[in-house]
């Protein structure tokens, strides 16, 4: 039998071990410490997902806000980028509806104008389903309408959808928080340098849970037919490691939508601002980052568009975001 003295010292080897691994400092005929050996020694193992093919990926824990310092940047799209994200359209399967209006024009995320923020923080990851019901069970947030127990929706992991404008505003006042602005949101995903994609200027398909604009709206190519867990995708995200900001859920954020000018035919001033906060008044407020039932047009950075008449949806769910103090 190991003296109490022995198992301490081969705790600590153990340990030492760990770090070494860690480090790269392990030489090749060193034996590596198993999950056992690091649950033996008191070491959390770190935790793992299973893609395809077997393969283990080591995923760090996503949580907790992101700073975004302050400053400016080009929010919404010039006519080039309309072109582009019309021909992004007009390659998915049912791209000839692209030509519709008004659902397929993108024309509301024009134009291209300059707009300043002060610093604030963002969730890094879009609000689960666990977290938005203690808010139910504390009596500060209304009940998201999916049944309960349903598996497309009603997974701890998951984002929570299924939820009005007001309840999301609900939640995050219930944390101290708020939902961002729409020009903070669009900040924290494309950054000083207004880049097309969360992840940077090429559109890649695995790097989101998308859809497809297509008789099947979903589209199981990234891995997930409906939802996914947050921070599925983590290569997808932001250089700040803000998460799923597009695709998995659509978010809604705390402007009114601004329909489409009749005489400019954009849905932005042309003026440069500070520190917007969209229309004073207005029916529907802005979704932002598509979703799992959204084609790559709708991936983009500056895509915008108002809800649906009901104004509840099973593929939109939301973020919370802070003043700086």
């Amino acid at each position: 039998m190991w003296s109490l003295s022995t198992r301490a010292g081969t705790a600590m080897a153990v340990v030492a071990a760990v770090v070494a691994a860690l480090l790269g400092s392990v030489t090749a005929h060193a034996r590596r410490p198993t999950r056992a050996d690091m649950r033996w020694a008191g070491l959390d193992p770190p935790k793992e997902r299973a893609p395809a093919r077997g393969v283990q990926i080591l995923r760090p824990a996503v949580g907790g806000r992101v700073w975004i310092t302050g400053g400016s940047f080009l929010m919404g799209s010039s006519q080039a980028d309309l072109e582009r994200a019309m021909a992004t359209c007009r390659r998915e399967l049912l791209g000839a509806l692209c030509e519709r209006r008004p659902r397929f024009e993108f024309l509301a995320e024009g134009p291209a104008h300059e707009v300043s923020l002060s610093s604030f923080e963002i969730d890094r990851r879009e609000v689960r389903v666990d977290e938005y019901l203690r808010c139910v069970s504390a009596g500060a947030c209304a009940a998201p309408s999916f049944s309960p127990g349903d598996a497309r929706f009603d997974r701890p992991s998951f984002p929570v959808t299924h939820v009005r404008w007001e309840d999301a505003s609900a939640y995050c006042a219930w944390t101290g928080a708020r939902l961002p602005t729409e020009a903070e949101w669009e900040f924290a995903a494309r950054g000083a340098s207004s880049r097309p994609y969360p992840w940077g200027e090429l559109y890649d398909p695995r790097l989101c849970n998308h859809g497809a604009l297509a008789p099947d709206d979903t589209d199981g190519t990234d891995g997930f037919l409906g939802l996914a867990p947050v921070a599925s995708f983590p290569d997808g995200a932001t250089p700040l490691g803000i998460v799923d900001m597009a695709g998995n859920a659509a978010e809604w954020v705390s402007d009114y939508y601004s329909e489409v000018d009749p005489e400019t035919g954009f849905g932005y001033p042309h003026a440069s601002q500070i520190n917007p906060t969209g229309p004073t008044t207005g029916i529907l407020h802005v979704i932002r980052g598509g979703s799992y039932r959204d084609g790559a047009a709708w991936m983009r950075t500056a895509s915008r568009r108002p809800p649906d008449s009901s104004k509840i949806s099973p593929a939109v769910g939301f973020r919370c975001g802070a003043s700086a103090a």
